[in-house]
């Protein structure tokens, strides 16, 4: 029993360091694998923080976007205050004084009407006042809407025949007057300008007929007298399209214009002698022929847009670049 015992006791003995040293074992194995992992995570933290950066820098290139480092164009240019304070303008504010003395001019020529204003009463005593022919007079002349500001004209045109030819027919109406229409041609110029010049919505342009000149009409007329407008303009508008397709230098340029939410495109397109703008819904090279051509021959000056390049790839214009990017005729 001794000896059993003792071998047992020497048994139990030899184990426990053998025990000791697995464990140590299999910590050092989880902390190499611990290490590992970490090394894994600190390398995917560095490539977010890479990847964060890059994402930083396109951000900021789009938000400082401008005709100068992109192709939109000039007239989308956001104005920046200089992050500078001393580069920024100081000193006093624009634009005169309130209430300083007066420099325009003082009258508007020969008057259509002259008004005397008399007193014969004195506006005290009620005494009889007599005029003093030696003192100088004050003169005014007042700018004003008249009571009436639109007068109300019946043609009455009698029917003729001739007695030698056998014509017969109607005396014309005069110019400024259409067929069958109710509204002349000055007020149809009036409400042309308010659509596009004032840009006033059609219940706007109704109420300022109706209320302020006295004309009932209906958005309707309105709509028709818009259509004439357009239509007594577009003799004008072709010959200056012609002008402006004959050979010379020609300025182009495109930007963009929203009618009721849509998205068109401006086109402009500038001599010596006439402006000509033409509404087209993109910005392609179609636009561009439309407006100079097909086989304009003259000298381009653009701001290097893409249309402009492939229209000067196509034909023989000779291109200019205001910003130094160095264009070749063909």
């Amino acid at each position: 029993m001794t000896t059993i015992a003792s071998e047992t006791t020497m048994s139990a003995t030899a184990v426990a360091p053998i025990e000791g040293m697995a464990t140590t074992v299999l910590m050092v194995e989880w902390m190499v694998k611990q290490l590992q992992l970490l090394k894994e995570k600190q390398r995917q933290i560095e490539a977010l923080q890479q990847e964060n950066e890059q994402l930083k820098d396109s951000l900021d290139k789009l938000k400082n976007r401008d005709s100068q480092n992109s192709s939109i164009p000039p007239s989308q240019d956001i104005l920046k205050k200089p992050s500078d304070k001393s580069k920024r303008k100081k000193g006093k504010k624009r634009g005169p004084k309130y209430n300083h003395p007066g420099n325009t001019r003082n009258g508007f020529g020969t008057p259509d009407k002259v008004v005397s204003l008399e007193l014969e009463n004195c506006p005290v005593c009620g005494t009889e006042l007599e005029k003093v022919e030696e003192a100088p007079q004050k003169v005014q002349q007042v700018a004003e809407v008249i009571e009436q500001p639109i007068e109300i004209r019946e043609y009455h045109r009698p029917f003729y025949k001739c007695p030698e030819c056998g014509w017969s027919g109607y005396s014309s109406l005069p110019w400024g007057v259409k067929e069958g229409f109710s509204y002349g041609g000055r007020l149809c110029s009036i409400v042309g300008w308010l659509g596009y010049g004032g840009n006033l919505t059609w219940r706007k342009q109704e109420y300022f007929i109706e209320y302020v000149l006295g004309v009932p009409i209906s958005q309707g007329s309105l709509a028709k007298m818009q259509h004439w407008f357009q239509e007594s303009l577009e003799p004008s508008y072709q010959q200056w399209l012609t002008y402006v397709k004959q050979p010379g230098v020609r300025c182009v340029d495109e930007t963009t214009y929203c009618i009721d939410g849509i998205k068109y495109w401006l086109w402009v397109a500038t001599s010596e002698r006439v402006c000509v703008l033409l509404l087209a819904p993109t910005r392609s090279s179609a636009e561009l022929k439309q407006l100079l051509g097909e086989e304009f021959d003259g000298i381009l000056t653009s701001d290097c847009k893409a249309c402009l390049q492939s229209a000067k790839s196509e034909g023989e214009t000779e291109m200019l670049d205001p910003f130094g990017a160095g264009f070749e005729s063909s």
